[in-house]
């Protein structure tokens, strides 16, 4: 919670931030006289958005995102990036029982709300055009498979093989990712770092604010080392020097993530992502949706799989070898 001292500074900058739009337009309409009319528009978005002290956007507080709309866009509507909404009506009960398919495999799927299509859009991918990932490497396919979700029906050899997500070591918070389960989080702010924690699998992911290289390429991280700087209004944060022992879809660890944040004129959060990585896709891939104002607090989401599920799953793994070598062949 912001301290009072906060608000009015917050206000004293917003006071000054539309004194200085007024001036300007008007300074535009003398030298180039019908011009400000777009630039009227910006300009009021500019004046509206809510600001820190220090006169920056302010992203902090509650948000959440969920979506039902898939990553890829169906092979049954090749040529559809939005749908009517009475196609959206009618498409959107098989995408649940899609969804509920994988829900059911949950061990708690209670808390799954699957939330509807975002802008009756047939993709969360923007681009490429046709909605759907480039063409990948044959490396990304082996890492879609051994390193993504689908690891999950791999044989349970050792905890190491399991699933980033099973093993309770991090959500799936880099980038950000609207899917059917809800996803909250809560944003602090300073001049020097923005703070995303999730509540889900209680992920604390901090991003600096400012022009400042990676580290060296030797040191990897999970959450890969993250930067960012101020394009307008625009965050624009840069992800690089990723660990590589799990994929978003195929991604290596050399993959270069850039994440945008604006507030739009509704007051949600407008948030994409590219992906760039040629060792495992033929060309660049962006996500783009939109992340809600919600309501908090947050509460601990801690994870147990990983103290007490993969003894189970190891144990059953070797109960099944067992199996196999008591069959008679």
């Amino acid at each position: 919670m912001r301290c009072s001292a906060t608000v009015s500074g917050s206000a004293h900058v917003g006071v000054r931030v539309r004194a200085a739009m007024v001036v300007g337009l008007a300074v535009i309409d003398l030298l180039f006289p019908g011009a400000s009319a777009s630039t009227a528009q910006t300009a009021a978005l500019a004046a509206d958005t809510p600001r820190t002290a220090w006169g920056v956007p302010d992203f902090s507080g509650y948000w959440e995102y969920r979506s039902s709309t898939p990553l890829e866009r169906p092979g049954t509507l090749p040529d559809r990036a939005t749908l009517t909404p009475t196609e959206a009506a009618a498409y959107l009960p098989q995408r649940l029982t899609d969804i509920g398919k994988e829900r059911d495999l949950q061990l708690n799927a209670d808390w799954w709300e699957p939330g509807g299509l975002t802008d009756d859009r047939t993709s969360m991918i923007t681009d490429p055009s046709d909605g759907r990932l480039p063409a990948m490497t044959d490396d990304a396919r082996h890492r879609d498979r051994t390193l993504g979700l689908r690891s999950r029906s791999r044989p349970a050899d050792g905890p190491e093989d399991r699933e980033r997500y099973e093993r309770c070591i991090m959500g799936r918070t880099v980038p950000l990712m609207a899917v059917a389960p809800n996803r909250l989080a809560q944003i602090f702010q300073t001049p020097d770092h923005l703070v995303i924690l999730h509540e889900q699998n209680w992920d604390v992911r901090v991003i600096r604010i400012a022009e400042a290289p990676h580290p060296p390429d030797r040191v990897r991280q999970w959450q890969g080392d993250s930067y960012a700087h101020w394009d307008g209004d625009t965050l624009v944060v840069r992800s690089a020097n990723f660990n590589g022992a799990w994929t978003l879809n195929g991604t290596s660890a050399n993959m270069q993530v850039v994440e945008r944040f604006a507030i739009a004129n509704d007051g949600t959060l407008d948030y994409q992502f590219t992906i760039d990585d040629p060792e495992s896709f033929a060309a660049p891939w962006t996500v783009a949706f939109p992340i809600t104002r919600a309501v908090g607090p947050l509460f601990e989401n801690a994870c147990h799989e990983g103290n007490h599920s993969m003894p189970l799953i190891l144990r059953g793994a070797r109960a099944e070898e067992r199996l196999d070598t008591d069959r008679p062949r």
